[in-house]
């Protein structure tokens, strides 16, 4: 289930399913210790007139969105038989570390009603559930579960006073028990004051409602490393009140996504809606430390047991150019430093990285078949330095280009200029982008040339001539290998990928169509209209075009993952946003007149349709019915639909200028 909408500060990310329950957790890093944890969720639950029901049941309707412009929701919840509506709006504060819920409870019932409304609490502290402790505290009439250096203060307010009605803390997922959520079933909690262990707790609120009536509730969760710090928010948050808090957020979130409300972007309403609800749903992904997460939506879990809460140099790498070219440069600085500080003393990046800096997951062995090999995808290194000399374009910042020179530009461009077959000048066999062949590519070979023309050009800048020199030489000699070892005559085409065999040294040709194969002009290999990449990109349209009611491009031919039952007999696999948008971003280099844009607008108005109410983007869709499918939201979609907008607004004003 992907998530339905997300919000955060950069230290707490919530994320809500689509039946308006909060389904993860995270804090205080940006795609680390999600205190929910994976097909858990807060349950939300009334009872009235002798009946209980839970958000989840089956018998309420569900609508999720934003208010305009924020990273607040502005979601609905009915059932019909209850005569019940629910209103959230849902945000994290964005300078304190508090998650609020704003409810409005209407009574659509022409007769007065008396009305408990629950919230349940199904932490999993640090990622799991033990030696954890729920207590409530009777001062504050506030829950508090607690293990270590992590507190979450749960408490609400309505009518301007504040605390819970009634209480209980229980054991949750041991020897048989479901959780307190059951207590809440009759109607009445049995007011436990603390449990210890496997354990979860349920808070209710008493609400009195006359016929057509709605009134409010506030109900917050302070997340902090001890209890003092989550007691000062909760002082905090009754000193503003809730509500003001509300306003504060609105307005702050408007004032960043409009930072640069000078650059008037010419876009269809429903286009520029999703231009920037994309740039808010990027913030939310990124940590205030620099890592920019792929994605948190913990569903993916039940494939590999792991997630996509990592940050990949290189997705953080395309996520950064489309943060730079809007204007969010402070963002972008602290990633090329997160980067800097995890480089290996060898000048390479590692598969992925967690928030904190350690080392991620990974399947890329450091032996195989007898030999040693590096365990890396080269162009994740390589990206990350194009990505910085695009920063520098934007904001010739040369102080912080002296920063990094050390630790990420010259390392970088040490290793890749080292790190090519000595026969044929190609990078050395690494793992591709999608993560699962090994060879030599020709996404990731464009990506080492763009990566050590960058590092020449930013040595050059602060004047380091020998370096600037020696990189220059280095991606000269990979773009030359590229086209006399990755291009094929016989076809007239790029090839994907070619491999090389260790003993005779010979290169054995893959033939098969991948979108990534953009990279050759996206990365300055050659001309967009350059006749070789024409027949390259050409083919790679007509074999990867999902030709059906749902269209866009798939990744690559015969691609499995995330497959769902379907005939994909005539269909290459499922389309992507990323690939789709790829495309679009071709065709828009090749047009020299404004009717030429007609068609990219088609593939950015298939890219926003992808999205659900609230503006979500998953990675790709089912080529059968549209679904969304891996995870959402996906950050990297939302980068590449932000970047190709910015280049479609640029496009049709350099072309109307020409007219």
């Amino acid at each position: 289930m992907p998530r339905a909408a997300v919000t955060g500060n950069g230290n707490l990310l919530a994320c809500i399913n689509k039946q308006n329950l909060l389904e993860d957790l995270y804090f205080p890093y940006v795609g680390m210790e999600d205190h929910i944890d994976f097909q858990h969720w807060h349950r939300v639950g009334v009872f009235v007139d002798n009946k209980f029901s839970w958000l989840n049941d089956g018998h309420w309707e569900h609508e999720i969105n934003y208010m305009p412009e924020t990273l607040v929701t502005d979601s609905r919840s009915r059932n019909v038989e209850l005569l019940l509506r629910l209103d959230f709006n849902d945000f994290v504060y964005h300078s304190e570390n508090v998650f609020v819920r704003k409810v409005r409870i209407r009574n659509e019932a022409t007769y007065d009603r008396e009305l408990k409304i629950y919230f349940n609490q199904d932490f999993h502290l640090y990622g799991d559930k033990q030696q954890d402790t729920a207590f409530y505290d009777p001062e504050y009439k506030a829950m508090i579960h607690y293990r270590k250096r992590r507190y979450f203060w749960i408490c609400g307010m309505q009518n301007g006073k504040a605390g819970v009605d009634s209480f209980t803390t229980g054991k949750s997922e041991y020897r048989g028990l479901e959780g307190t959520w059951r207590d809440a079933e009759d109607g009445n909690l049995h007011e436990h004051p603390i449990e210890q262990g496997s354990v979860d707790s349920t808070v209710q609120f008493n609400v009195s409602l006359k016929a057509q009536e709605e009134k409010t509730l506030y109900v917050w969760i302070c997340a902090g490393k001890d209890l003092n710090e989550v007691e000062d928010m909760h002082e905090f948050i009754l000193h503003e009140n809730p509500e003001k808090l509300l306003k504060n957020t609105i307005n702050y979130w408007i004032s960043w996504v409009n930072k640069d409300a000078d650059k008037h972007l010419e876009l269809d309403p429903k286009l520029l809606k999703e231009y920037k609800q994309s740039l808010l749903i990027i913030r939310t992904q990124i940590d205030n430390r620099g890592a920019i997460i792929a994605a948190n939506d913990s569903d993916i879990m039940k494939f590999n047991k792991d997630t996509y809460t990592y940050m990949w140099p290189r997705d953080g790498a395309w996520v950064s150019i489309a943060l730079d070219q809007a204007g969010y440069g402070e963002i972008t600085k602290r990633f090329f430093q997160f980067c800097a500080e995890t480089m290996t003393k060898e000048g390479y990046l590692l598969h992925k990285y967690n928030p904190d800096e350690s080392v991620g997951s990974s399947w890329h062995p450091w032996y195989k078949d007898g030999e040693m090999q590096m365990p890396i995808q080269e162009d994740e290194t390589a990206i990350v330095t194009y990505a910085l000399w695009r920063h520098w374009e934007k904001y010739k910042d040369i102080e912080f280009i002296q920063e990094m020179y050390e630790a990420l530009i010259r390392a970088a461009g040490n290793f890749m200029s080292h790190f090519a077959d000595e026969k044929t000048g190609l990078p050395l066999p690494t793992y591709d982008l999608w993560e699962r062949e090994r060879g030599i590519f020709s996404y990731t070979a464009a990506c080492v040339y763009a990566g050590l023309e960058a590092a020449s050009k930013l040595s050059s800048i602060i004047g380091h001539f020998n370096h600037s020199s020696r990189y220059k030489t280095a991606a000269e000699s990979i773009k030359k290998s590229i086209l006399e070892h990755l291009y094929d005559e016989k076809e007239g085409r790029f090839l994907k990928r070619v491999e090389l065999n260790p003993v005779t040294r010979e290169l054995k040709k893959d033939y098969g169509l991948d979108a990534s194969m953009h990279a050759l002009w996206m990365m300055g290999v050659l001309a967009p209209d350059d006749e070789r990449i024409v027949r390259t990109n050409q083919t790679i349209y007509e074999k990867l075009l999902v030709r059906n009611h749902i269209g866009g491009l798939a990744r690559s031919e015969n691609d499995d993952y995330q497959r769902v039952s379907g005939d994909y007999r005539d269909i290459p696999g499922n389309p992507w946003i990323i690939t789709t948008l790829w495309h679009a971003q071709w065709l828009m280099a090749l047009a020299k007149k404004q009717e030429d844009l007609n068609e990219v607008k088609t593939y950015i108005e298939w890219a926003a349709k992808q999205a659900n109410s609230a503006g979500i983007m998953p990675e790709q869709v089912s080529p059968f019915n549209g679904e969304p499918l891996s995870v959402a939201p996906l950050t990297w979609s939302h980068a590449t639909y932000v970047d190709t907008v910015l280049q479609y607004d640029k496009k049709t004003k350099e072309l109307r200028g020409k007219a």
